[in-house]
């Protein structure tokens, strides 16, 4: 394993400190919780990516042979084929909630259970900024092979 991903480890520990710590002033605020939140999901995060650093460090032989598997699939072309497919279908479906979404708040605005102007106008804008965005990239990665 690289020294990046332990140092990448120790930083992500340092961030969650700073986050508790933060979270223990901001006890009483509503605020507290999105930190203790972002606390977990560092500490954690951080924790296991140092765990694998020293697995992988004392089984250096099964990380090679394990680099090299990802390395072939990596350079499958049905395996590129599916994983591009799937990008498509998670970009389809992404965009298919985001309308639901914005007929459900639109629905819920007009009967006045929730002021939802802002949401609405924000999800709209997503969901055309991301459509350009796929046309964009597709042209680009069209011209790129051709």
């Amino acid at each position: 394993m690289k020294r990046s991903n332990i140092i990448y480890g120790l930083t992500c520990i340092v961030l969650s400190g700073i986050s508790l710590y933060i979270a223990i002033i901001f006890d009483a605020n509503k605020m507290s919780g999105v930190f203790y939140g972002l606390t977990g999901a560092l500490g954690v995060g951080c924790i296991v990516n140092i765990a694998q650093y020293f697995y992988w460090k004392k089984h250096n032989e099964k990380y090679e042979e394990k680099l090299e598997i990802e390395r072939i699939e990596q350079q499958d072309e049905l395996k590129q084929k599916l994983r591009d497919k799937s990008g498509r279908y998670a970009y389809l479906i992404g965009i298919f909630i985001t309308a639901l979404s914005i007929m459900a708040y639109s629905l819920l605005g007009v009967l006045n259970i929730m002021d939802t102007e802002y949401i609405v106008i924000h999800l709209s804008i997503y969901l055309i900024s991301q459509l350009f965005i796929g046309i964009i990239v597709f042209n680009h990665l069209l011209r790129k092979y051709d």
